[in-house]
């Protein structure tokens, strides 16, 4: 033995290979511990060290290990049981074994009590099937043995090993199938081995005609499950028997007569017979070699009609006992010709039910039920709709007439194969209908045989797909259409495997990389994308991407990459990450757009914003200057030349010096409006009520001579530059009081908060805007009034716009003539700030 030897050189079980630990040989370990005397398995260890010892063997062992109590319940589990069948611990630990084995506890049930009855017997290796958490079935070997300790003695050891695949074979799938089938028949059958005549399969209406369940039922023989009652034999026990025993012997059907046989009460425990009169019939079931392999008893419950006819007849039957038995038969054979009758009838009626049942069930799973002849050459429609058309006896064949020439080779093939081979056929295939338009369908056959074996007809449904085939191919042309789009668009998609390290990308996405377009489609590790990113790009990839892997966060990043043909394009990558059940990350799926053409325009962009500014800086220092000089040589005649310039001559050096100042502001508001991008300061949480006050206090003078009333809601914080936004405030205020009209100014400050965004605005009741105008009154340099009517350089609100875009905003007016006007700009909200 294995382990003997083991222990013979000193080996310790936990360092043991798990390839030399045999299910046999942890069977002969189990065995020995039943008595202590004999358990030399690990030398002179003492109990403490033995126990270690064990729960290292179980530990190492490539079977699984399982203990039950006296119910039947699991008690403990070792961790081969659990990978084997995908439950946890917690989750077999005081069920019952059932769980797993199903049926085939009852096998197991069983073999414990025989153990039990005869302690000197070995356990036979079981063969059962294993049902894991995800209802696959595993054939294995059991070996059971009973604990024998002291107060424990009730409990049992299993030891699984597994013998077979995981999935369902064709044959285990058929074999339950079958099972299915029997246990639903409409008849009290079951079915024995011959020898010892243990129950192997039985019907529900067996299970119901003798009060009896299935689990009680299997793996038991007949005569444990019916015994005879002792205080009332019967001669049924024993006519059963010799009848078994005749179609053992004989391998022929056996009808019994009718036979008395009590069966035990459920209700009373066992303790109580019912009385039951029955009519079986025994009948053999050979293997493929012609041997016995099974025997199929089926019953008929008769009591009710003997129980009549021995309420008419009583006294008769008494008095003349020898003829009972006889006149008793026949008067239950007559009886049984009556029922037969009736049961034709009801059989009758059952079949018009079934028709109805079969129309409807037509009509509800397949569009039409057709027929052929065994060529295929005529075809006639049974049941459903009419869109497959029929063919008449003398003309071309249903093929050759309905179905279009590009089908019809594929179409003969499969009938041609399904001929040769007898069996049923499906094929999806076109059809032209009776008014010429061509249609998709499935279709499948299955032929009916004669007594020797020859087709004779085709029985078969069909069901029209026209319109799932036009969706599929819409789908397909739709597929194609968004692929040739995403690489016109220079779109890439990837899926990325975290386990595995496995890159799937399209071939446009590996184009990008410069990785063979053939390999990214099988996969490649993610190693050679990050490779290809731009070294002063890649870290900072990288951290990206395990960061959203850690948060569970939107991927989204721009960066540089080197593709096919060595060059340097920007992309922008966006994806998210999916994860299984326990949270574990699992796939990485996005897409990749190529922005090279975008960074290009806007590095260009900003070249041209650099040379703007340039430009607007050295036209306002160089414009600025000789207006400042035409303002001081204005000024300077006014006052050397006061008393010679009549009314006229002081007019006009009044509009010249005021035009040189408008001017001088226009090119100050320029500059100003050039440099809102390059001379803003860094966005910071700016609290909106500071930078409001700060405004009014410089408004004050204004305010107090136009009579102005400002009002103002608390305002929420937001992200932005502060001094921008002053700017802003200033503008729309001094607008506001600006264009009040004749009443004096009312100006209401608000802001809403919507969902990321903060929506401020400025309401005032002046003299309005014009719808026409709403858009204009945000361009450079567009005033709507004359300067004799309103001052202003017409940058203002242009400014404004340009500020609230930096900040990512829009900003717009809702306004009416005459009844005042609201400027409105959304802001970003500051992080954190949930009011």
């Amino acid at each position: 033995m294995v382990l003997t030897s083991l222990n013979s050189a000193n080996t310790t079980v936990s360092g043991l290979s798990k390839e030399l630990i045999r299910f046999e040989d942890l069977n002969v370990y189990m065995s020995e511990r039943a008595d202590p005397s004999e358990m030399t398995v690990w030398g002179d260890a003492d109990d403490t060290e033995a126990l270690q010892y064990y729960r290292a063997l179980v530990n190492a062992i490539d079977d699984g290990i399982y203990r039950l109590d006296a119910e039947g319940r699991f008690v403990s589990v070792n961790d081969v049981i659990l990978e084997l069948t995908g439950y946890t611990r917690g989750e077999l630990l005081d069920e019952h074994v059932s769980v797993l084995f199903g049926g085939d506890s009852a096998t197991i049930e069983h073999e414990i009590s025989r153990i039990r009855t005869n302690a000197a017997d070995q356990s036979e290796v079981l063969d059962l099937t294993l049902k894991t958490a995800e209802e696959e079935q595993i054939r294995c070997d059991v070996r059971l043995n009973v604990i024998d300790a002291g107060d424990i003695t009730q409990e049992t050891v299993g030891i699984v090993h597994e013998t077979g695949e995981r999935e369902q074979t064709e044959t285990e799938t058929t074999e339950a199938t079958f099972r299915r089938l029997f246990e639903n028949v409409p008849g009290n059958y079951l079915i024995v081995q011959p020898e010892d005549y243990e129950i192997v399969a039985v019907s529900d209406a067996y299970l119901d005609a003798t009060m009896t369940d299935r689990a009680d039922i299997l793996g038991k023989t007949l005569f444990e499950i019916f015994p005879n009652n002792p205080d009332d034999p019967a001669d049924g026990v024993e006519n059963l028997r010799e009848s078994l025993e005749r179609v053992a012997e004989a391998g022929e059907t056996d009808t019994m007569p009718v036979t008395h046989y009590p069966i035990p009460d459920r209700d009373s425990g066992g303790d109580e017979f019912e009385e039951r009169w029955w009519s079986p019939v025994n009948s053999p079931v050979f293997d493929t070699a012609g041997d016995l392999d099974y025997i199929v008893h089926s019953v008929e419950d008769v009591t009710p009609i003997v129980e009549e006819l021995q309420t008419e007849r009583e006294q008769e039957l008494l008095q003349e006992p020898d003829t009972a038995d006889s006149q008793l038969a026949s008067d239950v054979v007559l009886r049984g010709q009556e029922l037969l009758q009736q049961a034709k009838r009801e059989a009758y009626k059952q079949l018009r039910e079934s028709e109805q049942r079969f129309r409807a069930l037509v009509t509800t799973t397949s569009d039409v039920v057709f027929s052929t002849n065994a060529d295929w050459s005529e075809m006639h429609s049974l049941e459903g709709s009419d869109f497959l058309p029929d063919t008449v006896e003398e003309g071309p064949s249903w093929v050759d007439e309905y179905v279009p020439p590009e089908d019809q080779p594929r179409v003969r093939d499969a009938i041609d194969e399904a001929v040769r081979t007898k069996s049923s056929f499906e094929l999806e295939h076109r059809i032209v209908r009776d008014d010429g338009t061509v249609a998709w369908i499935v279709s499948c056959a299955t032929p009916l045989l004669d007594e020797d074996g020859e087709i004779t007809r085709w029985l078969g449904a069909a069901d029209d797909v026209t319109e799932r085939v036009e969706r599929e191919c819409y789908l397909e042309d739709s597929k194609e259409r968004l692929e040739a789009a995403a690489e016109a668009g220079a779109v890439g998609t990837w899926e990325w495997h975290i386990p595995d390290d496995v890159m799937v990308t399209s071939a446009s996405f590996a184009n990008k990389f410069g990785i063979d377009p053939d390999a990214a489609t099988e996969g490649v590790p993610l190693e050679q994308f990050l490779s290809a990113i731009h070294d002063d790009d890649r870290e900072r990839v990288e951290r990206k991407i395990e960061d959203v892997i850690e948060s569970g966060e939107e991927y989204e990043e721009e960066y540089r990459v080197w593709d096919d043909d060595g060059e340097l394009r920007w992309v922008v990558a966006r994806g998210h990450v999916e994860y299984d059940d326990d949270g574990n990350p699992v796939t990485f799926p996005g897409a990749l757009t190529d922005i090279t053409e975008r960074k290009q325009f806007e590095q260009q962009l900003e070249k041209s914003n650099e040379r703007l500014e340039q430009f607007a800086y050295a036209a306002s220092h160089d414009l600025q200057e000789p207006l400042r000089m035409i303002t001081s040589y204005l000024q300077l005649i006014e006052r050397r030349y006061a008393d010679e310039l009549d009314e006229d001559g002081v007019e006009f050096i009044e509009f010249a010096v005021d035009g040189a100042d408008r001017m001088r502001n226009m090119i100050e508001g320029l500059l100003e409006y050039s440099r809102v991008e390059t001379r803003g300061d860094p966005f910071e949480s700016v609290d909106l009520d500071a930078v409001l006050a700060d405004v009014c206090a410089d408004f004050q003078v204004a305010v107090e001579e136009s009579d102005a009333e400002i009002t103002a809601e608390a305002l929420p914080r937001v992200e932005g530059d502060p001094g921008q936004l002053r700017q802003v405030f200033q503008n729309l205020l001094s607008n506001a009081i600006e264009y009040s009209g004749d009443d004096p100014p009312q100006v209401d400050i608000s802001a809403v908060r919507n969902g990321s965004e903060v929506l401020v605005s400025v309401t005032d009741e002046g003299i309005g805007i014009d719808p026409d105008d709403r858009e204009r009154v945000f361009e450079v340099f567009q005033s709507l009034h004359a300067q004799d009517e309103h001052s202003g350089t017409g940058i203002g609100l242009a400014l404004c716009k340009r500020i609230v875009e930096r900040h990512g905003g829009d900003i717009w007016v809702e306004s009416e003539p005459g009844e005042g006007a609201t400027f409105s700009f959304s802001l970003p909200a500051a992080s954190g700030d949930e009011t």
